[in-house]
């Protein structure tokens, strides 16, 4: 096949469409043994609202362990080709789409076996190709070495849980323990009832029922002190889990990539957070409830045999039934179960964004406009959560009716058998008691596969985040930044056209440069690679002549470069608090910042540096947060001062005084100002730059 220069050309995709190339690069994983979400090859692919590109395909192949080409075939190419291939086909002649071609199936009149993410798996003619592969494009896919099958993504999921749980194992096994007697005493109570019946009362012991009672009381108080204990230990163990899963999942969170978090709402984050209270009351039913149950069904089927080896058969050939009236439910309960977390997902994210958004919708009067989004979205998750409450009650309802089938042929046989005088009373009744027992325990044997189906659905959706590679932290340390060389860097979003091209520039300390540019021109996204927060695509920036950005380490970088950033982000606390970031105050580093010029505007706060910022800063001005992040920035004592439109919230007054600041500090930093205005900042710059068009060039 002959490749394709123009890869990077992007399709649009219908908006019912928008998974269609990642679905297509799903089954093309899992036909390969693999298995990666859909969530993970969205996130690879820059998939958006609007669809995604034959470009973020072959980025997310070639990320994935595909070795992956872009193509212009025919379909004489494709039949010589004989291996699957992504076709980027046309659909009613104006829908475009993506859709996998397998092979072409001789067995089947010579028609191409084709993988739609819409439809399933369809046959097409050589004629129906002809007419929707107008665009002749493709993308060839081969897994190379670095292609993870699905045992190995298995292996390391175990793996993560059970590093998860190891510190738990003490208390595991105290509480298996602890189970196993509360079960044996839960059985005294039928024993000694046919021991009653049978034995006691017809002969009149009573010494013995005196003696009897005694032992009984004796072994049911010391059930209720060991099931309190079994009870500390299962809170405990639960506790610890929920601290350890939480600090695991957010730590990891946490150092992720800045473009991860760029590409995803809030309401997603808190959603899958939740996930790890899913996961932990699994565990507990396993170790608590479903252990007991196990032990309940043995010890139940051991007593049964002692009674009546034929009633012990009975419940044996049973059990199997209603495991398997249950199974046959778990892809629905699965499917469903997804269905419910991901609508979830997007309620929250909705809900956080409408509050977040709340002067907009009442500035312009679109309370009702939001409210019936709120509803339809809220509506599709209850409809979600109903389906799988259907699913439930068909799964109790059937085999409910199992039990009681089971329950009545129990108790036909014993009654059968205590009068033709096999048996005695009291063991009729003993049989009853552990049937019904036995039952309970058979049942919630059979449900826990809902339990345990929905903690694996949102096990996956946390192993999701903790499974993308974090950031490297670690390498080379600078101890002071002399000179940033950014050598014909390009940059682009996975799946777009190139947005920075060849950008040659030098920044040296005690140089204040100012970069021009429309809005949506790349200014930020710059801004986001000199942080380390986003990597190039391709060119270099030399550190110092001699120390490539991408070897030095990420902490140690950061340290020595801050930003004061066109929005400002704060948190729930004092001014202080939002200042230092930290839990140690340097005294001395923050009088400094105060005496650059400061002092007015700490004195016009209510409580100076103690002023409770509200969230997301709503107890100030946007001039006093920008002067807040400035305060931030100079705290932290940076080498590399990046400003982004440094005083787009400002009055003219405190734009002055930013103007000298900058000119004040210069002299032992490098300072870069991204702007949209030149302002006054041309009498400030020694160097004023302008991008337009991707690239950069002198400004005139």
């Amino acid at each position: 096949m002959k490749k394709n220069k123009h890869i990077h050309k992007t399709f649009s995709l219908q908006k019912d469409q928008t998974d269609c190339g990642v679905g297509c690069l799903q089954s093309l994983v899992r036909y390969y043994g693999g298995d990666i979400s859909l969530e993970t090859l969205r996130e690879k692919s820059g998939t958006a609202k609007t669809g995604t590109t034959l470009l973020g395909l072959y980025q997310c192949a070639k990320e994935i362990g595909f070795d992956a080409e872009g193509c212009e075939a025919d379909i004489d190419a494709l039949i010589e080709h004989n291996q699957p291939v992504i076709l980027h086909v046309i659909l009613e002649k104006k829908y475009e789409h993506y859709v996998v071609c397998y092979y072409r199936d001789s067995s089947n009149n010579n028609e191409f076996l084709i993988g739609d993410p819409a439809k399933g798996i369809e046959y097409w003619s050589k004629e129906k190709l002809e007419e929707v592969w107008v665009s002749k494009t493709c993308l060839t896919l081969q897994p190379n070495e670095s292609f993870e099958k699905k045992e190995k993504t298995i292996s390391e999921k175990k793996q993560w849980l059970l590093n998860l749980i190891k510190e738990d194992q003490e208390s595991i096994y105290t509480i298996l323990v602890l189970g196993v007697f509360t079960t044996l005493l839960g059985m005294a109570m039928s024993i000694f009832s046919q021991k009653l019946i049978d034995d006691i009362l017809p002969k009149r012991k009573l010494n013995v029922l005196f003696l009897s009672i005694g032992f009984l009381s004796f072994l049911l108080l010391g059930r209720i002190i060991i099931q309190a204990l079994r009870d500390f230990y299962i809170i405990m163990q639960s506790k610890e889990f929920n601290q350890r899963i939480n600090k695991s999942f957010f730590s990891s969170l946490l150092h992720l990539p800045k473009l991860f978090f760029d590409t995803r709402k809030i309401g997603d984050f808190v959603a899958r957070l939740n996930d790890t209270q899913r996961i932990q009351n699994v565990i507990k039913h396993l170790i608590t409830n479903t252990a007991v149950d196990i032990l309940g069904v043995l010890i139940s089927i051991g007593f049964l045999f002692y009674y009546s080896w034929k009633l012990a058969v009975i419940c044996l050939v049973v059990s199997p039934i209603i495991f398997y009236i249950i199974f046959r439910f778990n892809k629905r309960i699965i499917a469903s179960q997804k269905e419910v977390m991901q609508s979830y997902s997007i309620n929250e994210a909705n809900y956080i964004d409408s509050i977040r958004g709340i002067d907009v919708i009442k500035g312009f009067g679109k309370q009702d406009l939001f409210l019936e989004k709120n509803l339809l979205i809220f509506g599709n998750f209850q409809n979600k959560i109903f389906d799988l409450g259907k699913i439930n009650i068909k799964i109790t309802l059937y085999s409910g009716l199992a039990l009681v089938v089971f329950l009545v042929t129990i108790l036909g046989f014993s009654s059968y058998n205590v009068l033709n005088k096999q048996i005695k009373i009291g063991e009729m009744m003993a049989i009853i008691g552990i049937s019904s027992s036995l039952l309970g325990s058979i049942t919630n044997l059979a449900l826990v596969s809902i339990p345990i189906q929905e903690a694996k659905v949102a096990f996956d959706r946390m192993f999701e985040y903790a499974s993308i590679p974090k950031e490297k932290l670690e390498g080379p340390e600078i101890e002071d930044i002399q000179k940033i060389e950014i050598r014909q860097l390009d940059f682009r979003f996975k799946g777009r056209s190139k947005l920075l091209e060849n950008i040659t520039i030098t920044l040296e300390k005690a140089k204040i440069t100012c970069l021009l540019g429309e809005s949506g021109s790349g200014k930020t996204t710059f801004t986001e690679i000199l942080q380390k927060n986003y990597e190039q695509e391709s060119g270099d920036i030399v550190i110092n002549n001699h120390l490539s950005l991408k070897e030095i380490s990420t902490e140690n970088w950061r340290s020595r470069v801050s930003i004061v950033p066109q929005n400002i982000q704060l948190f729930n606390a004092s001014f202080l608090e939002n200042i230092i970031l930290d839990q140690n105050i340097d005294e001395k580093k923050l009088q400094n910042v105060i005496n650059l010029g400061f002092e007015t505007f700490i004195n016009s706060l209510p409580q100076g540096l103690m002023t409770i910022v509200g969230e997301e800063g709503v107890n100030l001005s946007g001039g006093q947060k920008q002067l807040l992040g400035w305060m931030r920035a100079l705290y932290h004592n940076p080498q590399f001062l990046l400003l982004d439109e440094p005083t787009s919230s400002l009055d003219q007054e405190n734009r002055d005084f930013i103007y000298q600041l900058i000119a004040k500090i210069k002299k032992d930093k490098i300072i870069f100002v991204i702007s949209h205005n030149l302002e006054h900042l041309e009498e400030i710059s020694d160097e004023v730059l302008y991008l337009k068009g991707k690239r950069i060039s002198r400004f005139k």
